[in-house]
């Protein structure tokens, strides 16, 4: 019965708990990141659109140019619609060739994945690993390093002959060119083995790279994030793996001119001999148009890349003794490694110009002697003076291209680089309009780039100094890449040090990297003959000559060939030990853009 008193409710004695707090509200530089990271992907899209169209009216530049290196009566004019050859339409040429380059280029997508997948992986176990166990991890690194590396830095036709000599000539287990058997048009396994080779060449360098910058990546020390980190590589390695659209494109006309695949990479080089310019620049129009799909979806993948990893921020981490000393010992060892193109460049100054340049037509292909070491090659010349005096004009240019670059990239990667590190919307925009001529310039790849600029520095080379030229040309197809490189380094330098490390080993990097990439071109010049002229020696001219005789002679391919794949992973292997200073491996990626 109530009596009108007010009594409290019965309750249990649990306690009550307190509300949850509130989230922390985000700071302004937080805000500022946030915003910059869903501009990224809008903003890149935009500039790459007009990037593209300058590299094509740049292309449309180039018309005059060329006119002018061939015999032409005053006044004449060419229809560039159509071959100066066969007076075929020029879509109709690219286009017949087009489908079997997209072959090669999908498939060594797909291969270079797969590798860098598998690559990766063993790197996080080795470096799991190296939690329990630092001295044996340190020592597997540094194996597994050396032996991805020296796959990977070598030029990509002088892997293509070393895989035909040797699994094709030696071992006889698979075809050494051609898309399919002319006599078995049909037969699907056929087509399949004819693509082996060139997708194994094709894929090794983008496959290392990739999986270089994804293992950094989700080995950082970080806060615990499970599946979000493993989202962060994925996102970074598909990204990185297709904004080398460009470099995979470079590579490709080299294996399909030494695999006589018929893309658009063969025909290039052909019609390119041909003095056929229309089709020349109808082909790099292709080349441009691949290689802005490659960078939008690149770009599309960084960007969920950015905006997944926002919470995924790196922890503060202090190495241990042993850590500081294992990378100490690696840069040492990967530095001596410099040591074999200085050599070579030093021994090359003792030969005598006519002990490699003398014809003795009684000495023909003779295999190694007493007074041959390593043979003579098809007009009698000793093979060992021609590799070593090759070797000295090869490390010459290539040390001149790297110098020319150094400044230029330095300056322009540093303006980059310092407003693209303040994660602010308006200085990223700001760095991608700075960047706009460097863009504009990556739709061309680095090969059929400086096969045009040799093309066209052809006809003002000097008589007494031609060789100074082509280092000029292949250094304006290596700067805008440079550029790229020294703004990655500048965004992932630590902050401790930070003017330190970009000063000693950003530099470092850079013109490490630079010797590495001019390596790559010039040899590749020399190698398609638009290099220095016989018959003076180059070790990619070389390798031409060694074909011609690769089943009975092949010592020429093998000296030629070790000599310069020990240069191109010297450079590489000493680049990488200086970028291991950073928090992120993808600046090399940028040499193979």
């Amino acid at each position: 019965m109530n009596d009108g008193t007010n009594f409290p409710a019965q309750t249990s004695a649990q306690p009550v708990e307190p509300p949850a707090p509130a989230p922390a509200p985000l700071s302004l530089a937080e805000r500022q990141e946030r915003q910059a990271a869903w501009l990224q992907f809008p903003r890149r899209l935009v500039l790459l659109l007009i990037a593209f169209g300058v590299a094509q009216v740049l292309i449309v530049a180039l018309q005059g140019p060329l006119l002018a290196t061939v015999s032409t009566r005053p006044g004449q004019t060419l229809d560039w619609s159509r071959s100066l050859t066969t007076r075929a339409p020029v879509v109709q040429i690219v286009m017949e060739r087009l489908p079997n380059t997209l072959l090669l280029l999908g498939v060594a997508l797909f291969q270079a994945a797969l590798l860098a997948l598998g690559v990766c992986l063993v790197a996080v176990l080795v470096h799991n690993l190296g939690e329990k166990s630092g001295p044996l991890a340190s020592v597997l690194k540094g194996m597994g390093r050396l032996w991805v590396f020296s796959q990977a830095a070598m030029p990509v036709f002088v892997m293509a002959l070393f895989l035909i000599l040797v699994f094709a000539v030696r071992l006889k287990l698979l075809p050494a060119s051609g898309m399919f058997d002319a006599q078995k048009p049909g037969d699907l396994a056929g087509r399949v083995s004819r693509l082996i080779l060139p997708i194994l060449t094709l894929a090794l360098l983008p496959a290392a790279l990739t999986a270089q910058a994804v293992a950094r990546e989700v080995t950082l020390p970080r806060a615990r994030t499970g599946i979000r980190l493993w989202l962060v590589g994925l996102f970074r390695g598909l990204g990185v793996l297709l904004g080398q659209m460009g470099g995979l494109l470079g590579g490709a006309v080299l294996v399909e001119t030494v695999f006589a695949w018929p893309g658009i990479g063969r025909l290039l080089t052909d019609y390119a001999s041909r003095r056929d310019y229309p089709v020349l620049l109808g082909i790099l129009s292709a080349y441009s148009g691949l290689i802005l799909v490659g960078r939008l979806v690149a770009e599309l993948f960084r960007w969920l890349e950015r905006v997944v990893s926002r919470p995924v921020a790196a922890v503060s981490f202090e190495p241990t003794q042993w850590q500081r000393t294992a990378r100490i010992i690696w840069v040492v060892a990967a530095l001596l490694l410099l040591l074999a193109p200085l050599t070579l460049a030093i021994v090359g100054l003792t030969v005598n110009q006519d002990a490699a340049l003398k014809v003795d037509a009684q000495s023909r292909n003779q295999p190694p002697s007493a007074k041959h070491s390593w043979g003579t090659d098809s007009l009698g010349r000793d093979i060992q003076a021609r590799v070593l005096r090759g070797g000295l004009i090869t490390i010459g240019l290539i040390a001149l291209t790297a110098a020319l670059v150094l400044l230029p990239g330095l300056l322009g990667g540093a303006a980059t680089g310092l407003l693209a590190s303040r994660r602010v919307w308006w200085a990223e925009s700001l760095a991608d309009l700075l960047l706009l001529p460097a863009d504009a310039l990556l739709f061309l790849p680095a090969i059929p780039a400086a096969m045009v600029m040799s093309i066209l520095i052809g006809p003002a080379r000097s008589a007494n100094t031609p060789w100074a030229w082509l280092s000029v040309g292949v250094a304006v197809v290596l700067l805008p890449r440079a550029v790229r490189v020294y703004q990655a380094l500048w965004v992932s330098a630590p902050e401790q040090h930070k003017g330190l490390t970009l000063g000693l080993a950003g530099t470092g990097a850079l013109f490490l990297g630079s010797l590495w990439g001019g390596c790559w071109i010039i040899t590749a010049l020399e190698f398609m003959g638009y290099g220095v002229r016989p018959p003076f020696p180059t070790l990619g001219g070389l390798l031409t000559d060694a074909i011609r005789y690769l089943t009975v002679r092949p010592e020429g391919l093998l000296a030629s060939g070790i000599v310069l794949g020990a240069c191109a992973f010297a450079f590489y292997t000493a680049a990488d030990a200086l970028v291991g200073f950073f928090h992120s491996k993808e600046a090399l990626v940028r040499l193979n853009e």
